[in-house]
């Protein structure tokens, strides 16, 4: 049994897709423990795992107490304002909480550089957590913020694909100096670069600033990859980077739901097993806003269709009387469990974040995105229609007719609901091969800790 630390922050995508791969591992026999800079102790208990609270982070105070004083002022104050927003970014805590735990392996989202350069330091094993789909600069590939495909149009070809990477890369110097030059020394990059160097980091051989992440990678630190390679454009990941396949989390401590929701949803189930109307599923996330715009034209699109039916989620945002007066086979609801939504549904409506498509083909149900563009949406979107389980909409174009003749192709053709079984099956394979466990213990016998699970 070996010692293993699960970190990440609160942002669901990764958040749940953490604590299934930290529940599967302590189901192998390893000792996990799960820690965040977010109190989610219910949601980790509800899986059965240990929990460790950590400091969050308040570098947002200080930039906000930082920006009262005028230029001159900061730029005397440098070295002092530097310590200060070191220490806002609360390295010490985690470094603490990773000596008193002596973990023999720690997972850690890839984003949190803070805690990926400190734990480094103290010679713990580490593997990153990507959340995304590929991250990585590949020839032909496109970056994973964009809806391009390769071999379509332009922009998939290997010319455009590496002019795409080659204005990423300008964006993101051009972001860096701005924002050091706006924050006078103690932007994140900087304070990043002073905590290699006290910390013995090598910050120029480690980074990686050429991929996808913001503002950099690591060039020799494995990644675990939460989603599976079937999803991805064809492609060869570098060899530090290994798929274990979709992680999606069943136990969520969801939300509890108003007393008449449930005999509600329980109708609309059974009117779907009767055969009576099919099912459509609307929902966009739990981090990103609802396009109120969007969500009326796709009413308006169901109501023209009796034979359907339209359960909505709103995720809390906005309230059910802001859609307007709605037809009887219109359901808004402020949260519903979406997993148990989509063992029942025929089509889903998504934003394209990649939590909600992984979870879609699991459960067989082919998509019409409306891409959120945030992150990598636009690449999860694209990859949605290479793979031919899902249908691409424009929500700036797109009227109602649009709307429910692109949901119609999703029900009557059948290669859609054929191609998500083909990719569910693929997924299906990474559990029972119980292939992150592997994973895991590949990386633990590099360091003398190989576990008979």
């Amino acid at each position: 049994m070996a010692r293993i630390l699960c970190v990440t922050g609160d942002v669901p995508a990764v958040l749940y897709a953490g604590v299934e791969l930290a529940r599967r591992l302590a189901r192998a026999g390893h000792q996990v423990t799960y820690a965040s800079p977010a109190d989610v102790r219910e949601l980790v208990a509800a899986n059965g795992l240990d929990f460790e609270p950590l400091e969050p982070s308040r570098y947002d105070e200080f930039l906000a107490a930082d920006r009262r004083a005028g230029p001159p002022e900061r730029l005397r104050r440098l070295g002092r304002r530097r310590e200060q927003a070191l220490d806002s970014l609360a390295v010490e805590d985690f470094v603490r909480c990773v000596r008193g735990l002596r973990p023999d392996l720690v997972l850690i989202e890839a984003e949190m550089h803070e805690q990926i350069i400190a734990a480094t330091a103290l010679g713990v094993p580490i593997a990153l957590l990507n959340s995304f789909v590929s991250i990585w600069r590949c020839p032909g590939l496109p970056p994973p913020h964009h809806l391009a495909r390769p071999g379509v149009g332009w922009r998939g070809t290997r010319a455009g694909s590496w002019l795409l990477w080659r204005l990423l890369r300008w964006g993101k110097r051009r972001r860096a100096w701005t924002q050091k030059l706006r924050r006078i020394g103690c932007d994140r990059l900087s304070l990043l670069r002073l905590l290699a160097r006290r910390s013995g980091f090598d910050f120029r051989d480690e980074t990686d600033f050429s991929q996808w992440l913001m503002p950099f990678t690591y060039r020799r630190l494995p990644v675990l990859s939460l989603h599976a390679k079937e999803f991805e454009f064809p492609h060869a990941p570098p060899e530090v980077a290994r798929y274990v396949g979709p992680m999606v989390l069943e136990r969520r401590g969801d939300r509890d739901m108003a007393d008449d929701v449930r005999p509600e949803l329980a109708r609309i189930f059974e009117s779907r097993r009767r055969g009576d109307r099919a099912l459509i599923y609307a929902g966009f996330g739990s981090f990103f806003s609802t396009d109120l715009g969007l969500l009326r034209r796709l009413v308006e699109a169901v109501a023209e269709r009796p034979e359907w039916e339209l359960l909505i989620s709103l995720g809390g945002r906005i309230a059910p009387a802001e859609l307007g007066p709605l037809p009887g086979n219109v359901h808004p609801f402020a949260w519903v469990p979406q997993l148990e939504v989509l063992e029942h549904a025929d089509a889903a409506v998504t934003h394209g974040g990649i939590n909600t498509v992984d979870e879609c083909v699991l459960a067989g149900v082919p998509m019409l995105i409306y891409c959120g563009f945030e992150t990598d949406m636009g690449g999860t979107t694209s990859r949605a229609v290479h793979h031919g389980i899902g249908i691409a909409g424009d929500r700036r174009r797109d009227g109602a007719r649009r709307i429910g003749s692109r949901i119609e192709r999703l029900l009557r053709e059948p290669r859609f609901r054929s191609r998500v079984s083909e990719l569910r099956a693929a997924y299906a394979a990474y559990a029972e091969n119980r292939v992150a466990e592997r994973a895991v213990e590949s990386l633990l016998a590099r360091q003398g800790r190989a576990h008979e699970p």
